[in-house]
This record gives structure tokens, sequence and C-alpha cells, in this order.
């Protein structure tokens, strides 16, 4: 589903509205729906969760579908500007006034993710200490 009508939802800053954070795009905007993306753990576990529109757009406007977890939404969940911000609406229920959750964006380089990632990995696994005698 990856082409050149593809943007992907990239979080807009350290964290998202899940409480997991990743560099990974969870999202991806094809036309006028969104979908999980490829990175999405759904996904991972299951291909076709990616084949699902959970979100279709109307104007600047996205609503939740059929086939969103909650159901469809009969009032947008977010706005999109014309810079490529998505924000809440009053009606999202994890709704921040004036802040940006996604920022829409083309295909991102995996070998900079895949990079990022095992930088992060070794930072957090834990060192010996040489010198601890026995």
């Amino acid at each position: 589903m990856a082409d050149h009508h593809t943007q992907y939802l990239h979080t807009a800053k350290y964290g998202n509205p899940g409480g997991h954070h990743t560099m990974k795009p969870m999202f991806k905007k094809v036309e006028n729906h969104i979908y999980k993306s490829e990175y999405h753990p759904d996904v991972v576990a299951n291909s076709n969760e990616g084949n699902k529109a959970i979100y279709t757009i109307r104007g600047n406007k996205v609503y939740a579908t059929g086939e969103h977890p909650d159901g469809p939404s009969p009032h947008a969940m977010f706005t999109i500007t014309d810079k490529g911000m998505v924000h809440t609406t009053m009606d999202h229920p994890e709704h921040k006034n004036g802040l940006a959750v996604f920022v829409m964006d083309h295909r991102p380089d995996p070998e900079f993710i895949q990079k990022t990632i095992a930088a992060e990995v070794s930072s957090a696994a834990p060192t010996t200490n040489p010198n601890k005698g026995s």
C-alpha cells in the first residue's frame, strides 16, 4: 500500500497519546483514509490489520470508521492543517488544546530508524564493572 501518495503520521513530540514511544510511525495516510502502518504492533502480528481504513478524511477533518476499535465517530476526531500538523478536536477523548499529536510526512528512512533503535538499546543495556573483584 506504500506509494507516492502515502504519508506517514509521525508523533509530534517524544512519546505519543498511547504512552508508548516509538520513532516508527504507527499510522499512514493513503488518499482519503488512514491505516495502521507496517510498523504498528497489530500489523506486525497480523498483516491484514494494515488493510483496514480506521479513519476517513473529509476536507481537513478526520473521522473514525467502522474499522476503528471504538467504532465510527459522528464527529471529527482530528483536524489536519495545511502544513500537515494533526490536532485532536474537542470530540477526541484525549483532546489537548493547541498541541499537535502527529506530523504528516513521507516514508521514513528505515536505516535511520534502525540506527536510532540500536543506539537506544545499547545505551539502555546494563554495563558490567571490570574493576569489580571476586
